[in-house]
């Protein structure tokens, strides 16, 4: 029963400790767990583990300094982790897998460009490995080769476009005159031809045989060949001269290129490099501009394309370059003294000797009587035999470890140098300074082995900094190799509580190649320092342990290790695409590049067939739209017919290949004529085309159009009997309206809420007025309207001038349904009869109370706005913008 007792107690002890312990919880750090675990991942290095951890952390507590810090550090290296596991795939030529692995990388550090333009290399082989040309020349979508750029939709319309026409190779062998075959060759290709006057004032004969070429390049061959340029006019008209005529007819052209990462100046230092003027080729006009890092240019067509690919070419990404400075240092040192030490340097090198005895004895007596007291007279010869060096007992162990491990990473851009010092400032006593006509003191230079300035004076103290000091100057190859120019220096300070104390410096200064995410080992320093000692009698110190008692040994051992690496990691990098190592005509030494009939009649081409698709889609949209907003009308029955004249009028008058689409045409001309359908007992008209036979009933949408609406359109053929035949009244006017693509395409309507940039009052309550301007009949409308439900509140919703009731005192259905998550949603219908909303004028008013400061958030979802016209059709709608917002 005791023992029953004493467990419960236990128990209860237990629970109740537990129960103390709860509080406690609610005092933890927030998102301690995870950055633990996330320590943890990081000593094993496995970083993206550790990112995760820090992720979370950071998520549950943003503002701890210490989860940014290792968050940081952690996504940075997660994603060299992944660049490197990036590389390896691609190596192994598994560019999917790469491609996955450098997304990951770009996930963790979005500032890591490099990742997406590896993304888009690996796109690129991936394509070039299936069998595709691969060639996206790292351009970005909407961009084109010669720097520009182009919208989604025609990069759309021009995947769209059919191959280009390929010109057939033909055999052209010509002797006679030149103007005369030039005219004949450009007839062939749809070209106008325009000669210059002066250039063909003397005939020109030319003989000519060639193979296997088309007929442009017949015709640019022909240029070359007798000194001949031309000008494009239009898109198909060239002017032909002479190359002395260059200057008059040439034209040129202005742009301007903006620059995302090169300077102007050197871009301009390029371009006249590049293209340097000579005799017949006047010098490019480039002028640079600093302020919007743009450069302008004034050329002819041809040398501006040309400029404006090598600039594409240059103006790359600016290398960015993280270099990781690691320094392990690992430094020992014992010290060891044990023994009885009997005198000194001093004393035991001045044992005997003959010296004065009143020296010798005023010693001894001084010992043994005291000062001031009369000694007692003794021989001369005792002076050696009692005066001796005194005994000191030396027991002293010492033994230091020291481990220094500087990680520092330095971001720097290439070509330029980077500096970081990261330690601090020692106080050090350089002097002492002495008033004028004070004596200065003494000094004791031996004490423990450090140097001491006299008394009395001022101290002289200098601040010497130490710590870590790094300088780099990366330079980034297109391979990612980094060449770093770097200086290195480390200094620490020993026994800083003396004014003088003891530095210990290391200073690495060089240059040196370094693969990127590579680790490279700048330098390697092992200092192993042995010293053993003994101070004391001689001989006697020399006995195995008796020794140690007329001497103490001496061991000092001190072994230094010292390891500096350093790991590159660029962030970014230029692209080399296979498009910049392309060779690119420039023109001769006395021209400029020209251009080619044939890269221009296949730019001509092009133009044709992108204008003739945007037209093949407008027209089908045209339509289309006519499709819908044409209503469904009951085709005639098969007996009936038009009269037999007309037809018979039209057919003779029509070509026998035209006769049956003539005479349809003619049909229903007759039959809009006449107002109606005359049957026919002929008995060729049981030759014609079958008609669809009517159904028995055609309803109309319920939910769009009105009761009333339904019963006319139902009553086209009110006759359900299927043995009878259909015959076709005239349609209400409402449905004939509706045929007109004209009128259906403007259907317009402009919505608002007024006024508008209102400021409220909290606690105040405002009615805002819904306006609707539109030029259709609306049936059905259905608004949307977004707010912050915690700034302010829409208390009511009701009818607008629009909405009023007519004199059968029928109205539009008004509903609303309003969402605590700040959601109007607005419902008005007209089929119930009610007159048709139409014109401009107050739709609704919205009744607003103002709950807490801040911006209201009016906005209509256009998502969930719709118009409908009382003919079925959707209404387009522009929304007006309105800003309303709460003040205390």
């Amino acid at each position: 029963m005791r023992i029953k007792t004493e467990t419960r107690i236990l128990v209860s002890l237990l629970l109740t400790f537990s129960l103390l312990l709860l509080p406690a919880t609610a005092l933890a750090r927030k998102g301690d767990k995870n950055f633990k675990a996330g320590m943890q991942y990081e000593a094993a290095q496995q970083w993206e583990k550790a990112a995760q951890e820090f992720t979370l952390a950071v998520a549950a507590d943003p503002s701890n300094l210490e989860y940014q810090l290792h968050f940081r550090r952690a996504s940075f290296n997660a994603s060299q982790s992944y660049m490197q596991q990036g590389r390896a795939l691609a190596e192994q030529r598994d560019f999917v897998g790469a491609y996955n692995a450098f997304r990951q990388a770009y996930g963790y550090d979005p500032v890591n460009e490099l990742a997406v333009s590896e993304m888009e290399r690996m796109l690129r082989l991936q394509g070039v490995k299936e069998g595709n040309n691969g060639n996206t020349n790292g351009t970005r979508t909407g961009e084109i080769q010669d720097g520009t750029l182009t919208p989604t939709s025609a990069q759309a319309e021009e995947a769209a476009l059919p191959p280009p026409h390929t010109e057939q190779l033909r055999v052209i062998s010509y002797s006679g005159d030149l103007k005369a075959f030039v005219r004949s060759l450009a007839e062939q290709l749809n070209l106008n031809v325009v000669f210059d006057r002066q250039s063909f004032v003397q005939p020109r004969t030319i003989d000519i045989n060639l193979r296997d070429v088309t007929t442009s390049q017949a015709l640019d061959y022909i240029f070359l060949q007798e000194g001949l340029f031309f000008q494009k006019l239009s898109r198909r008209t060239i002017l032909v001269a002479d190359q002395s005529r260059r200057p008059q007819y040439q034209q040129l052209v202005l742009r301007t290129f903006f620059l995302a990462n090169t300077d102007p100046d050197k871009a301009k230092s390029l371009v006249s490099q590049a293209i340097p003027p000579s005799v017949g080729r006047p010098q490019t006009i480039v002028v640079p501009d600093k302020d919007t890092n743009s450069l302008t240019v004034r050329d002819t067509a041809e040398n501006v394309r040309l400029i404006g690919e090598l600039l594409q070419s240059i103006d790359k990404d600016r290398a960015e370059v993280v270099m990781d400075v690691n320094i392990y240092e690992v430094s020992k040192s014992d010290l060891l003294q044990f023994g009885n030490q009997i005198g000194d340097s001093t004393s035991l090198t001045t044992l005997g000797g003959f010296r004065s005895a009143a020296a010798t004895f005023n010693g001894l007596s001084q010992a043994v009587a005291g000062v001031g007291t009369a000694a007692v007279g003794l021989p001369s010869s005792f002076g050696a035999a009692l005066i001796l060096p005194s005994s000191a007992i030396s027991a002293l162990q010492e033994k230091n470890r020291t481990k220094l491990i500087a990680s520092t990473q330095v971001h720097a851009f290439n070509g330029e140098e980077s500096t970081a010092r990261i330690g601090q400032r020692v106080p050090v006593q350089t002097a002492q300074a002495y008033p004028f006509g004070i004596q200065t003191g003494t000094s004791n230079n031996n004490t423990n082995g450090q140097f001491n300035f006299p008394t009395g004076g001022f101290p002289v103290i200098n601040y010497e900094p130490t710590g870590l000091t790094l300088k780099f100057t990366p330079q980034v190859f297109p391979n990612q190799d980094v060449q770093v120019k770097m200086s290195i220096e480390s200094k620490d300070v020993l026994g800083a509580q003396s004014p003088t104390p003891t530095f210990t410096e290391r200073t690495i200064t060089g240059t040196a190649r370094i693969q990127n995410n590579r680790t490279m080992m700048l330098a390697s320093v092992s200092t192993n320092v042995e010293s053993n000692g003994r101070k004391g009698l001689p001989l006697l110190g020399l006995i195995p342990v008796l020794g140690r008692m007329f001497s103490t040994p001496t061991k000092d051992s001190r072994q230094v290790d010292i390891v500096i690496a350093v790991t590159p990691r660029v962030l970014r990098a230029p692209a080399v695409t296979p498009r910049d190592e392309e060779m690119r005509p420039s023109g001769t030494l006395q021209s400029p590049t020209t251009g080619s009939l044939e890269a221009m009649l296949r730019e001509a081409d092009r133009d044709d067939q992108l204008a003739e698709l945007r037209l093949q889609k407008r027209n089908a949209t045209a339509r289309a739209a006519e499709t819908v907003a044409k209503p469904n009308v009951p085709a005639a029955p098969k007996n009936v017919e038009v009269a037999q004249t007309a037809t018979t009028a039209t057919a003779n008058n029509t070509p026998p290949a035209t006769q049956g689409q003539a005479g349809n045409t003619a049909t229903t001309n007759a039959g809009v004529a006449n107002g109606g359908v005359q049957p026919v007992t002929n008995s060729s008209a049981k030759a014609q085309a079958p008609v669809e036979e009517l159904p028995a009933f055609v309803p109309a949408p319920k939910s769009l159009v009105s009761n009333r609406e339904a019963a006319e359109v139902a009553a086209v053929n009110p006759n359900v009997n299927g043995a009878a035949h259909a015959v076709l009244t005239s349609l209400p006017k409402p449905i004939e309206a509706a045929v007109n693509p004209v009128s259906s395409r403007s259907r317009t309507a402009a919505l608002s809420l007024t006024p508008t940039d209102q400021a409220m009052k909290v606690g105040e309550t405002r009615r805002f007025a819904l306006e609707l301007k539109s030029d259709a009949s609306m049936a059905m409308a259905v608004f949307a309207l977004r707010f912050d439900p915690k700034v302010v509140k829409v208390r009511a919703v009701t009818a607008g001038d629009l909405l009023a009731s007519d004199k059968a005192g029928k109205g539009p259905n008004l509903m609303q349904s309003i969402d605590p998550s700040g959601v109007c949603l607005i419902s008005l219908s007209n089929l119930n009869g009610a007159a048709a909303t139409k014109g401009s004028g107050t739709l609704l008013f919205i009744e607003i109370e103002a709950l807490a400061a801040g911006d209201a958030g009016f906005v209509f979802d256009k998502n969930a706005v719709h118009l409908v016209a009382t003919d079925a059709r959707d209404v387009a709608l522009d929304v007006m913008p309105v800003r309303v917002t709460v003040k205390q």
